[in-house]
């Protein structure tokens, strides 16, 4: 009996899945072809020259689901390094459990919101009715039940391609030129998200030693201020930082740790009262966006 030849994996095969997330909405907007010409000729300008975009719903209505949008596209972004310009990003396989789980609830919560304002939306388009008053046209609107099927959230998980995986009925050289050409696919990506998360540190901290800096040149009766996020935002970087390791590099851990020690370790609150803190902090993050943009970027 033959044995079957050992699959030997790429590095980013062995480390990250290509995950893709598909959000769709009713966004309550409809073009008015009536309003559009009729702006159009009054002002003795082309078809083309403009476009009247009516809002079916106040928007006020939507906030809720726009939010939890921002939030899903957000953590997809955080948490995913680009594979290609559109479509799957790449998901290490030790973010996976986290990932899943934080898409799981806002799915959830997205779900509960659409529900909420489908309900609710009869009543939306009676009081729109009055404040569109000439504008209102009551075939804008698709039914309740149409409405809801537009909301929706679609995760999509694929393997990355594996140079020694690829099976086809082709010549060898056919096979051999494909597998090659996946492989410095491969490199290529994994070099691209290696510069990613470098310049995601360089604007990150940059920012930070930024405001920090900025916060104590205020004269008397200046305002400069921070939010806590400064300090926030960074934490959350160095914690997924060893899952955007790729490469293994250790100078990508140095910095990592670094990052938690001398920038992670005071609250913003402190950093505010704390001048001398605040100094050291300002003066290590400088540093770091220094190394990182020799080494890495």
């Amino acid at each position: 009996m033959n044995k079957q030849p050992k699959k030997i994996a790429t590095p980013l095969s062995r480390k990250a899945t290509l995950v893709s997330v598909n959000v769709s909405q009713w966004t309550a907007r409809r073009l008015d072809r009536k309003v559009t010409d009729e702006v159009n000729r009054a002002h003795n300008a082309t078809k083309d020259a403009g476009r009247y975009n009516k809002l079916l719903i106040e928007a006020e209505h939507l906030k809720e689901v726009n939010q939890l949008v921002s939030s899903i596209r957000q953590l997809h972004y955080s948490m995913t390094r680009p594979w290609c310009d559109e479509g799957p990003r790449i998901l290490p396989n030790v973010l996976y459990s986290k990932f899943t789980d934080a898409l799981r609830v806002l799915k959830r919560d997205y779900e509960t919101a659409a529900d909420k304002f489908c309900r609710a939306y009869p009543d939306y388009v009676e009081t729109r009715a009055k404040q569109l008053n000439g504008l209102f046209n009551a075939t804008d609107y698709p039914s309740a039940a149409e409405i809801r099927s537009k909301f929706r959230i679609e995760l999509k998980v694929l393997p990355f391609p594996d140079a020694e995986d690829f099976r086809a009925d082709l010549d060898d050289d056919t096979v051999a030129d494909i597998k090659r050409e996946i492989t410095e696919m491969s490199e290529k990506v994994i070099d691209d998200a290696m510069k990613h998360t470098a310049n995601q540190i360089i604007e990150l901290v940059g920012h930070m030693a930024e405001k920090l800096k900025e916060y104590g040149t205020a004269k008397k009766g200046e305002r400069k201020f921070f939010m806590d996020s400064l300090v926030d935002n960074v934490r959350e970087l160095v914690e997924l930082l060893p899952a955007f390791n790729l490469t293994n590099n250790p100078k990508l851990d140095q910095i990592a740790r670094r990052m938690a020690k001398e920038l992670c370790a005071e609250d913003a609150q402190a950093l505010r009262e704390n001048e001398a803190a605040r100094k050291a902090v300002a003066k290590s993050a400088d540093e770091i966006v220094a190394e990182v943009g020799k080494f890495f970027a």
